[in-house]
């Protein structure tokens, strides 16, 4: 086996695929397999809000937990935050959406995260099965990892 089968071998297996990589010893003569860890899937968070509320409920900081938890347990270096307010709400408070990020971004930090916490504010749209009114407007989605 050549250094030039290997790359060979890594591009064709692509970045998501990548479970081992050959390396060939100067003389060639013998191979060693060296395992390199394949990145881990971003996991995705939702907590909900009441309404005109930027409090976190304690089911709330409990997901907030789990995703510190999850972060840590990856080691992964960084949490997204996206939050987002109803129609209705927004109309009475334009930063309701903002206030809401901050909170959960503050107890990210007391629960003692290192990594970077970032706030994304044009987050992912997550479609949630059987909410039909405003309550899924009345969200924080946390991605972990990534």
């Amino acid at each position: 086996m050549t250094n030039g089968f290997a790359k060979r071998l890594v591009r064709s297996a692509g970045a998501a695929v990548l479970a081992c990589l050959f390396a060939t010893a100067a003389d060639a003569q013998r191979t060693q397999l060296i395992s390199v860890p394949a990145p881990a899937p971003a996991e995705m968070r939702v907590l909900f809000f009441d309404v005109q509320s930027a409090s976190l409920s304690p089911v709330a900081k409990s997901i907030v937990l789990g995703a510190v938890d999850a972060a840590e347990r990856a080691h992964a270096n960084r949490i997204e935050i996206a939050a987002y307010a109803a129609d209705d709400e927004s109309t009475r408070d334009s930063n309701l959406a903002a206030r809401r990020a901050a909170v959960v971004k503050e107890q990210i930090a007391n629960y003692g995260f290192q990594g970077a916490v970032v706030v994304d504010e044009e987050g992912p749209e997550l479609p949630l099965a059987g909410l039909t009114d405003s309550t899924f407007d009345r969200r924080a989605t946390l991605r972990v990892g990534g």
